[in-house]
């Protein structure tokens, strides 16, 4: 599993957390086991060799006199001994109902030992038919192993409580903050540049991750402001000085004394039409990317926003041989600029009308669903080739052949940027023949 997303990583360390003190817990309680175990046997071998030493003849009344002895002793008290001749039991403190093998072997509560629930015994044998065998509980008290498994659950049951809770928090929390984040970035794509991340003061590492991702915010807001500034002030400037020139140049026109060049002079003057369409074209632009045109919003019909613009269009297709061979339009309604949705038909239509030829047939469609509102425009002319749509969006992103187009190839790049202030985006793909453009907007 590829640990890139919050959720991916927070189950990722669970795992490894879960495991490691799953393996600890096992661990401490079978090492606990036979740590007791161990020292259970080290016990009776060594209570065991006091009652019969090794290397000693043994004889049943002297062990027997010791067993009586070992068994009165504190330090030996709870110690169980049985000695065996031939297989009878001669002396002891216990009784057991089962012949005993040699060596270590387990007793339990089958066993019936008063009092005993588990244990170990370590039966040897002393020669002539003796067997002696020493018993002690691996227990202290009855029931103990019940209760140590409860330590164990609820000790270590407790941790991973906590390291749940606390992955759930620190998961919450920067959630939390990564959702802070993202709405602000949706919200500057939306155009609203005055947003920021919130920042609460308490210098944290989230909070200092805020105050810079905010700093830079201000910086790209500084500078766009400032390229927009520039943009506009030059647009702005040019436009006054291009009117007087485009009023001087139809004056001259209609100078009788211009007759000679009066061609020279319309094409200057068609010229300084389309300088003064572009600077429009760039305020228009510049105008929408800022997000000013937001606060005016209002429901809109788009159906019959769509039927209004195609019909207004009517005159210019059929001068063009272009031809409507496809209007498809279901009931929609959106939150949004009228002008500028307008607008963006327009520049669709228009589009097709400039960069292919006549006889070119155009589908517009308009669907509504619950993933929002698709407004398609399509044709069957020559298409753009997919390398080449991304520039087709650009400022100026006139493609090859653009000489023999009027323009200056913001009418896509409009349409997009109206598309994204009213929280769309504009698609280009093949039409097979053709083009298609398709502008994906939220529903109302």
């Amino acid at each position: 599993m590829r640990l890139r997303s919050l959720r991916a990583l927070t189950l990722a360390f669970l795992a490894v957390f879960l495991g490691a003190t799953l393996a600890t817990a096992f661990g401490i309680y079978f090492a606990t086991f036979r740590t007791i175990d161990h020292l259970v046997e080290q016990r009776i071998a060594s209570a065991s060799a006091a009652i019969a030493p090794e290397g000693e003849r043994a004889q049943a009344r002297r062990i027997g006199l010791r067993i009586m002895a070992a068994a009165r002793d504190r330090d030996t008290g709870d110690l169980g001994f049985i000695l065996f001749d031939h297989g009878s039991q001669v002396a002891g403190n216990v009784r057991v109902t089962r012949p005993l093998p040699l060596g270590l072997s387990q007793v339990d509560v089958a066993d019936r030992i008063k009092g005993l629930s588990h244990g170990k015994v370590l039966t040897r044998d002393l020669g002539d038919g003796l067997r002696l065998a020493v018993i002690a509980e691996t227990e202290p008290f009855d029931h103990y192993n019940a209760a140590r498994k409860r330590i164990y659950l609820i000790g270590f049951g407790s941790i991973i409580a906590i390291a749940l809770a606390a992955a759930t928090t620190f998961t919450l929390i920067v959630r939390r903050r990564i959702t802070d984040m993202r709405t602000t970035v949706e919200a500057i794509f939306d155009g609203d540049m005055t947003q920021r991340v919130p920042v609460d003061g308490s210098g944290t590492a989230f909070d200092r991750q805020a105050v810079a991702f905010n700093r830079m915010l201000d910086r790209i807001g500084a500078l766009m402001e400032e390229m927009g500034h520039v943009t506009n002030g030059v647009a702005h400037e040019l436009r006054t000085p291009l009117a007087r020139l485009r009023n001087q140049l139809s004056l001259l026109a209609r100078d009788p004394q211009a007759q000679a060049v009066r061609d020279r002079i319309e094409e200057a003057q068609a010229e300084a039409d389309r300088l003064l369409g572009l600077f429009a074209a760039l305020l228009r632009i510049a105008e929408v990317e800022s997000g000013a045109r937001r606060a005016d919003f209002a429901p809109v019909d788009l159906k019959a926003l769509v039927e209004d613009s195609v019909e207004a269009l009517e005159p210019v297709i059929e001068e063009s041989g272009h031809r409507i061979a496809r209007l498809a339009l279901a009931e929609a309604r959106i939150v949004g600029d009228g002008q500028l949705l307008t607008q963006m038909v327009v520049n669709l239509v228009e589009n097709i009308l400039r960069h292919t030829p006549g006889g070119t047939e155009i589908g517009i469609t308009l669907e509504a669903g619950e993933g929002g509102t698709v407004l398609s425009v399509a044709d069957d002319g020559p298409g753009i080739a997919e390398q080449d749509r991304a520039k087709a969006l650009d400022r100026f992103g006139r493609l090859s052949g653009g000489g023999q187009v009027k323009g200056y190839g913001f009418g896509l790049p409009l349409v997009a940027a109206i598309a994204r202030l009213h929280g769309g985006t504009l698609e280009l793909e093949d039409a097979r023949p053709g083009l298609l453009a398709r502008v994906i907007l939220p529903g109302a």
